[in-house]
């Protein structure tokens, strides 16, 4: 038999045909981009934020010039200004190609070259930072509005922190904050994507966290079920797998909380037995024995419990009994979890942990006054890692 394969992908971003649109997201964080607002959009990692602002940027209404790069290897002041600018021309280099108005603009836009360490060939430092914001003034003789998704951008706050130190993280804050101004607005916008919270980032660099204030916040939530299912057979069409009503249904109240790249994991696991075994219709053995052999591979998950330690060592012991518990138990009350909070002396900033971290960065979610995994999957391999020593 000739399989094919089921439209799934769990590795690199979701593009073109394999991209499920999200509307709903889109829409908002457009919203906030055409009333001249930077954003900050939270997700976890690998669940779609990527992919929906490389979607936003190849669709850009008229006047909009946006370009998205992964900038989480930037470690530097010199090598992040340098990516601004060359971003900045990139994406009028792009939009010109679709109206003669920017071309001569756009030719006329000179970036100097530089290595690596930010030193050209001449040994001659070049300032980037300088070179950023006089490009800015150029762009507001234009007609168009710059917009620039930045992933990961609070890794970069850490890495140039670690390697260049506190003061150099404050002046990159500093910069982000001064773009507020009216006068940058109104032709260029940042969109920063982030898996870690970017407030806790800048708080355990400065001790405040009212320096990202201005940023607006979106946050990257799970389908509904009407959503679900459409993902669901998007995901199948034209495959060899076939899924009637019946398995539809049971594969997505397995998933509980409707998070695409959860359904695609468990999809793509129902794709690989049923080829072994060369039976296209999918039931809820195929199913439960796919959940099983997910919770096996630590490569899909480990990522969610190692960034928790490397960002928050202090309070990851607390994070990780509210976890722990949680796992164990389905559900926490608040109650439950600030009686958890006065064990690790976290009383006063548990409710901003418990919101800011794990609200934020998808682990949880609350319903009903109770907090929840977002994923069963995440859940029950939270409680293997991590079991319970009665």
């Amino acid at each position: 038999m000739s399989w094919k394969r089921a439209n799934t992908i769990t590795g690199p971003t979701a593009e073109g045909s394999k991209y499920f649109k999200r509307d709903k997201v889109e829409r908002r964080i457009w919203r906030k981009i055409m009333d001249n607002h930077h954003v900050l959009f939270l997700a976890p990692r690998r669940v779609g934020k990527s992919s929906i602002v490389i979607e936003m940027a190849r669709t850009a209404p008229e006047g909009y010039a946006c370009i998205w790069q992964n900038i989480q290897s930037d470690n530097s002041i010199p090598i992040f200004y340098k990516r601004m600018c060359d971003m900045i021309k990139e994406s009028l280099d792009i939009y010109s190609k679709t109206t003669s108005s920017l071309r001569e603009f756009v030719k006329g836009i000179k970036i100097t070259k530089v290595s690596k360490d930010g030193v050209s060939i001449d040994t001659v430092e070049i300032d980037y930072r300088e070179q950023f914001f006089n490009l800015l003034e150029k762009v507001k003789e234009t007609e168009v509005k710059v917009v620039l998704f930045l992933d990961e951008f609070p890794d970069v706050v850490w890495n140039i922190f670690k390697h260049e130190g506190e003061a150099a993280a404050e002046k990159l804050l500093a910069d982000i904050r001064s773009l507020d101004d009216e006068k940058f607005k109104r032709n260029f916008i940042l969109v920063l994507l982030g898996s870690v919270g970017l407030s806790h980032i800048v708080k355990k660099i400065t001790g405040r966290d009212d320096r990202v204030n201005n940023l607006h916040k979106e946050y990257l939530y799970a389908l509904n079920d009407q959503e679900a299912k459409e993902l669901l057979r998007q995901l199948t069409k034209g495959a060899t797998m076939q899924v009637d009503a019946q398995a539809e249904a049971y594969l997505l109240n397995k998933m509980g909380h409707h998070i695409p790249y959860f359904i695609q994991l468990l999809v793509e696991e129902c794709d690989e037995l049923l080829e072994e075994d060369e039976i296209p219709h999918l039931d809820s053995r195929t199913i439960d024995k796919a959940y099983s052999r997910l919770l096996q591979k630590n490569e899909r998950f480990t990522d969610w419990d190692s960034r928790l330690s490397k960002y928050f060592p202090e309070k990851y012991p607390f994070l990780l009994e509210v976890l722990r518990e949680c796992a164990y138990q389905n559900t926490l009350t608040i109650q439950e979890i600030f009686n958890i909070s006065k064990k690790h002396q976290n009383d006063l900033e548990f409710k901003k942990d418990l919101d800011d971290i794990l609200v934020a960065d998808g682990y949880l979610f609350e319903e009903g006054g109770r907090y929840r995994f977002n994923s069963p999957l995440l859940r029950d391999w939270w409680k293997n890692r991590h079991p319970k020593l009665l």
